[in-house]
């Protein structure tokens, strides 16, 4: 099994362990799924809800071209890192968010770096070859948010709702 890393930062000798905004403990994170990967190799991943649905990466804009705006003519990078340190982890808060995640408490030394030029096209790319699922802001279905969205995404909606539509 190949583990994935992605990340905004190029040439890393090794990846050390690092915290994260919900555990209390450092750990690399790395998953089997490279579209899953692929997000984490942007800046500002905010601007859109991810998960795993039914084993295919889904992507769901939260406002009109979030998609472009997050991912777009944005360049990362993917380790391929040895799975040995790593174990399987349900370590993720939000119960409602179905991730493919494992965790390792050493420092992983990369297999090898996979340079992503443009983050977007591989995301579309991906999703014309079939394992990625991107749903366009509104067209959405009516069962994705069935578990809540989180503070973040209320926000953004309000913002866009309020102020970038009524400017249209």
């Amino acid at each position: 099994m190949e583990l994935y890393h992605g990340t905004t930062v190029q040439n890393l000798p090794e990846i050390r362990p690092h915290l994260d905004g919900y555990l209390s403990t450092p750990y690399v994170f790395a998953t089997p799924n490279f579209a899953s990967a692929l997000r984490y190799a942007v800046y500002n991943k905010g601007n859109n809800y991810f998960c795993i649905e039914n084993d295919t990466a889904t992507i769901v804009e939260s406002f009109p071209g979030s998609f472009e705006k997050t991912y777009c003519g944005t360049s990362g990078v993917i380790y391929v890192l040895p799975p040995e340190s790593f174990q399987l982890t349900e370590l993720h808060p939000n119960k409602s968010v179905t991730v493919i995640e494992y965790v390792s408490t050493e420092t992983v030394k990369p297999i090898k770096a996979i340079q992503i030029p443009d983050v977007g096209q591989k995301l579309l790319r991906g999703e014309e070859l079939g394992y990625i699922k991107i749903y366009r802001y509104p067209d959405i279905p009516k069962n994705f948010f069935a578990f809540g969205e989180g503070p973040r995404q209320k926000i953004q909606r309000f913002l866009y709702k309020h102020f970038v539509q009524k400017k249209k």
